[in-house]
């Protein structure tokens, strides 16, 4: 009976042991799973900010609009985001202008503090345009060579190409 006793007791220990085992191996599988999607999205996330900033966008739309189509001033407007304490910077094609920026989840952003030049132009509708949608828009779209901002993933407000 002793030697019973014990070897239900010792089969107990041994299943009790691999159970803990497997259940360790599975947490530490579910974590390496459930952690992979996160570590993409910031993979994915930093990449998409690595091709935003520190880069000239040149405005070719604005409110789906052709820069062409519009005053000639358009031509000249264009926006940087810089790594250097997140800064904004461009041309809004009669003034400069700059301000702050915060990138966020899901290429989402925010500007703040936008400033600019106050030098009087002939048309000034472009930039008035150009300014308010830069306060307006909270996401940004890049493809290839084109960026584009948008207000909750709606219609684009503002395309960009690349400028080289």
């Amino acid at each position: 009976m002793k030697t019973f006793g014990l070897l239900f007791s010792s089969l107990s220990l041994v299943i009790s042991l691999s159970c803990n085992g497997n259940s360790n191996k599975k947490d530490s599988q579910n974590e390496q799973k459930n952690s992979s999607p996160q570590e993409q999205l910031s993979s994915d996330q930093e990449n998409s900010q690595e091709s935003l900033v520190d880069k000239k966008w040149k405005l070719t739309k604005l409110l789906g609009r052709e820069v062409s189509e519009l005053d000639s001033s358009a031509q000249r407007v264009f926006i940087q985001f810089s790594t250097q304490e997140n800064r904004l910077s461009g041309n809004s094609g009669c003034n400069s202008f700059g301000g702050t920026y915060t990138l966020k989840q899901g290429n989402r952003f925010e500007t703040s503090q936008l400033i600019s030049t106050m030098m009087a132009c002939e048309n000034m509708e472009i930039e008035d345009q150009f300014i308010g949608v830069l306060q307006k828009a909270d996401t940004y779209i890049i493809n290839e060579n084109t960026l584009q901002i948008t207000k909750a993933r709606m219609a684009p407000l503002a395309e960009f190409e690349l400028e080289n």
